[in-house]
């Protein structure tokens, strides 16, 4: 299978619905916050032919990939849009290989989340201060290589617009903000 505009990838679950502890492990159930329990990486089983050396990568992907029907092709396959040119309607966000390197696509990006002050509260649970909203900055890890032109590069302090920090866990467990190249604002 070669397709021609978008990634093929292979999600065999569409939810992180369960926690392990103990031994043992919780369903959760997900639809009461499903934001944050969607699959949004998965292994690329198929992708065009600029992409196609990266079989059995990871793909991060837009959100909406797991819970559109017009996307789900069967066999735990699943389509994924790509325009090169960004847009709302590239929903492949990067492609991490087996070393760890990420290479962004279409006019997405990833940035560090800010770190966050803890509350401060007695042994006995008394809240004595509510931690502060974070400033809307963090680090930029990735942006796609056409974007020098923002003037900003990876492990730049960077600020981006308000509600542009949508969170994603890498495969590495760690927690970053995907964005849009034009929701950064500042670079410092």
């Amino acid at each position: 299978m070669k397709p021609l505009h978008h990634f093929i990838v292979y999600i065999p679950q569409k939810f992180n619905d369960e926690v392990s502890f103990n031994g043992g492990t919780l369903q959760l159930v997900s639809k009461f916050n499903e934001f944050e329990h969607r699959v949004n990486s998965a292994e690329i089983f198929a992708a065009p032919s600029q992409f196609a050396n990266y079989k059995g990568n990871t793909l991060y992907f837009h959100h909406h990939v797991v819970m559109e029907q017009m996307y789900d092709i069967g066999d735990d396959l699943y389509l994924v849009n790509h325009d090169p040119f960004g847009g709302y309607s590239n929903h492949a966000i990067a492609i991490e290989d087996k070393a760890g390197n990420i290479t962004m696509l279409g006019d997405w990006c990833f940035v560090a989340p800010p770190v966050e002050e803890e509350e401060e509260a007695s042994d006995s649970g008394i809240i004595f201060s509510l931690k502060e909203e974070p400033e809307l900055e963090g680090v930029l890890l990735a942006l796609p290589s056409d974007s020098k032109w923002i003037g900003a590069k990876p492990g730049d302090m960077v600020g981006y617009t308000k509600n542009s920090e949508y969170e994603m866990k890498l495969v590495n467990g760690d927690k970053v903000y995907r964005m849009r190249t034009t929701e950064l604002v500042y670079a410092k």
